[in-house]
């Protein structure tokens, strides 16, 4: 133990010893001193110290400085202050920030978890109850309550598709008669055929895919209200369908009865089937499908939540080759043969997919309320006056303020007395602040009291700002995102600068380039003896000119800076470099 004690000792210290050598001078560009740290970091990001040479790293050393002499003579040219680089580096540096403003540990959970869900598809039903986001507790409980007695109804024998029928307030689930044209439109009862990842709200479709096939689901909330799902199939998730059907139009067909004479054509056409004739044949000269008869049958492909469940369970369920049953829909009966199915591809390259849509996707909201929680306990969030803020505004504003389009509430009198209605680092979120933010919501429509809408808008609020205050403060807490963010306002400058000075100019100074030209041109000799001049002319070698010109004025450009910007380097320092 003494030895091993003694060894991480010595190991400590000469960590300690390399990162006091990190921090040297190695050398001076003008006003910037530059450590060995940022020498070795910069070198290492596209090369391997420890297999460079003596002669790369010197080598470097001089592209460095050149690079150091030109991003500090564009500072001095104020090329950082114009409207176009501020935006170009402010756009760069939000999009930077985004991995460092959400949960990298939650983000990464629901990539994997969005990744395995990929690979499956689910056929369900569900029922829905109403509530509001910003009902009172009340009538939350009463809404639980209700559709935790439909579920009770259902496991003691009650059909989903009827209970669907009998209770759910999403509208889809029962039939009505359209009161323009009067067509009569029968209701799916709760079902929503299949589906995959990112068909269906976050909450839905984890419900629909953690609850077993032949299950209802538990009781749970999204922003329109309690739902529970029944889950009828789940399969390997599936790209294209392709089959053949024989159709029967009948427009009621999925009214639970069938008119005698559709009956007996349905009969016909199994009869005939059973007897040996072949489906192509049966759809030429049965199908009401104008479209597809006389091609057999044979439809275009499509998703599987493209169709009906019904539909797509009785193809992919089907025998292959095997003519299904007649499957009905709400344009009449279809008598399926499925000829092929393409399987998704689920591989790396989707998984990618899969990170770029969760971004924009409102299962990002998890990862961020997951990093607002955190930062709330890193800044020491308070509540303070919030309760009474609420109460004021309950008070004070106009039931009809939210479709008015010209009341500021941050005036209304009274309002700077309140206390903060929150704090956190070294912030205070006032009353007039929240009534700023409220006043975005003019022209929506407010359910609820006023109180029960702004207790709704709240967390967002605090959310918003936290996240602000953190994005502002991202460079002094992350290093290396400070490093990224400069080394791209750097990109920026020298990227304007080298395009004045050198390419730019090179193309542009017209006179400067043919006078260079007759300083080379013995470089372009003309191959062909009956020529007028033994050299080729400027206007077959300008691209050859110019970049040669390119590099001359390059050069020259150095030289100057080099002058105005006296360059010193510490030899024994870099030594030390070569050393390691």
């Amino acid at each position: 133990m003494k030895r091993f004690a003694l060894i991480f000792a010595l190991f400590i210290g000469c960590l300690a010893m390399y990162a006091q050598e990190d921090n040297r001078v190695l050398m001076t560009i003008g006003k910037e001193t530059i450590t060995v740290s940022d020498f070795v970091k910069a070198y290492q990001k596209n090369n391997l110290l420890s297999e460079a040479t003596e002669n790369d790293l010197r080598e470097y050393r001089e592209l460095f400085i050149n690079y150091r002499l030109k991003v500090q003579e564009a500072e001095a040219m104020k090329l950082d202050t114009s409207a176009s680089f501020i935006a170009e580096l402010g756009s760069y540096e939000t999009q930077s920030a985004q991995p460092y403003l959400v949960d990298n540990q939650v983000s990464d959970e629901l990539v994997e978890e969005a990744f395995e869900r990929s690979k499956s598809q689910v056929r369900a039903s569900h029922i829905l109850v109403r509530c509001n986001p910003a009902a009172s507790p009340k009538d939350t409980l009463a809404a639980y309550h209700k559709i935790l007695g439909i579920r009770e109804q259902i496991m003691n024998g009650l059909d989903f598709n009827e209970a669907a029928a009998l209770y759910s307030e999403d509208e889809s689930a029962r039939e009505y008669v359209n009161p323009q044209n009067h067509s009569h439109h029968y209701g799916n009862k709760g079902e929503l055929g299949y589906f995959s990842i990112f068909e269906m709200i976050y909450p839905f479709e984890c419900a629909a895919f953690n609850t077993p096939v032949g299950s209802v689901s538990m009781p749970f909330r999204t922003q329109f209200g309690y739902h529970i799902v029944y889950v009828q199939d789940k399969v390997p998730a599936m790209g294209r369908i392709w089959v053949s059907q024989i159709f029967v139009a009948d427009s009621t067909a999925l009214s639970g009865t069938v008119k005698p004479e559709i009956m007996d054509r349905l009969n016909e056409i199994q009869g005939e089937y059973h007897r040996g004739v072949p489906f192509d044949t049966l759809a030429k000269i049965y199908s009401d499908d104008k479209a597809t008869k006389d091609k057999g049958g044979h439809m275009e492909p499509f998703g599987p939540s493209r169709r009906p469940g019904n539909y797509v369970a009785a193809a992919i369920h089907a025998r292959p080759g095997m003519m299904t049953a007649a499957v009905p829909t709400s344009i009449g009966w279809h008598f399926l043969r499925c000829d092929s199915i393409s399987m998704a591809t689920v591989n790396d390259e989707s998984r990618y997919m899969i990170k770029q849509r969760i971004s924009r996707d409102s299962r990002a909201l998890k990862s961020k309320e997951v990093l607002v929680e955190r930062l709330k306990k890193e800044y020491n969030y308070e509540e303070t006056g919030k309760a009474k803020a609420i109460k004021f505004f309950n008070k004070n504003i106009d039931a009809n303020y939210f479709q008015s389009t010209n009341n500021d509430l941050s005036y209304l009198k009274g309002i700077e007395k309140l206390k903060p209605m929150c704090t956190f680092a070294d912030q205070q979120l006032t009353a007039q602040d929240f009534a700023k933010y409220v006043s975005r919501f003019q022209g929506v429509k407010v359910n609820g009291t006023v109180g029960e809408f702004l207790e709704q808008l709240f967390p967002n609020f605090v959310s918003e700002n936290l996240l602000q205050y953190e994005r502002k403060h991202l460079q002094e807490k992350y290093p290396e995102f400070r490093d990224l963010v400069k080394e791209f306002h750097d990109g920026i400058l020298l990227y304007e600068i080298n395009t004045q000075k050198v390419w730019g100019a090179a193309i542009q100074d017209s006179v400067g380039l043919a006078n260079f030209y007759e300083k080379i041109k013995t470089s372009f000799p003309n191959d062909n003896p009956e020529a007028e001049s033994p050299y080729k002319p400027m206007s077959e070698v300008r691209a050859l000119v110019i970049t040669r010109y390119q590099d001359f004025l390059e050069q020259e450009w150095v030289k100057e800076l080099r002058a105005k910007y006296p360059v010193k380097v510490d030899e024994t320092v870099f030594s030390s470099i070569l050393k390691r």
